[in-house]
């Protein structure tokens, strides 16, 4: 396999992490910490009275594509068996599903700004988004986090841990689907961002280490 396959994972891994905390953390600073989990109209209508809410569905438009970059060239780089090519085909199908999720509730969340703005029913379009976002693609996100894990298995390029983080990161996910409809507070899941951070990072780490042998061949991806 070209290591430049490798190398161009390795930064859009990067720039998906950067791109996906950044978002994150500038919409709790500009609009506040979000809402989750709730059918206060007033509240939802507070929040998303934010224009800067809307705006920022642009950057999250854009960070799909390094996403789906990062995940075909982990799937070249894992795909060293069978059964790594299994799971890393499961993987990269699972994001690209959430990719199309992000996309349905980027035009959603755009959509309860105006309803907001200009004093429209907003408590059926919010349920519906929180649903998508706040549970729906939690599923996903677990699965391709998992899959991945399974295929990186061992692999020498991969930080130790690997497998373990990726575990952690997909239960921690798993939980996040009956975070809305058990009343856990949106707050409570924070640490499983923390772990998909740390499981990007450690991913893009083994691309770039890959990127830098010799040659990324059979040898280089073996067990430690």
């Amino acid at each position: 396999m070209d290591r430049s396959v490798a190398r161009i994972g390795a930064w859009a891994g990067w720039l998906s992490l950067i791109g996906i905390l950044g978002y994150h953390l500038a919409l709790t600073v500009l609009a506040g910490q979000r809402v989750s989990g709730t059918t206060d109209a007033a509240a939802i209508g507070a929040y998303y009275g934010h224009s800067v809410i809307a705006v920022a569905g642009v950057e999250q438009f854009l960070v799909i594509v390094p996403v789906l970059v990062f995940a075909v060239a982990l799937r070249e780089t894992v795909a060293t068996s069978p059964l790594a090519r299994l799971a890393a085909t499961v993987a990269v199908a699972a994001v690209v599903a959430e990719s199309a999720v992000i996309l349905i509730e980027i035009a959603a969340q755009a959509a309860l700004v105006s309803a907001a703005q200009s004093g429209e029913p907003i408590v059926g379009l919010f349920r519906f988004w929180d649903v998508l976002y706040n549970s729906g693609a939690y599923v996903l996100e677990a699965t391709w986090v998992l899959a991945f894990g399974l295929a990186m298995r061992g692999l020498s390029v991969f930080p130790r841990g690997t497998l373990a983080l990726s575990v952690i990161t997909g239960a921690l996910l798993a939980i996040n689907v009956s975070a809305i409809w058990v009343g856990i507070p949106d707050a409570a899941t924070l640490p499983s961002n923390v772990f998909l951070g740390l499981w990007l990072a450690g991913a893009s780490i083994g691309l770039r280490r890959a990127a830098a042998a010799t040659r990324v061949t059979a040898p280089v991806l073996q067990p430690a």
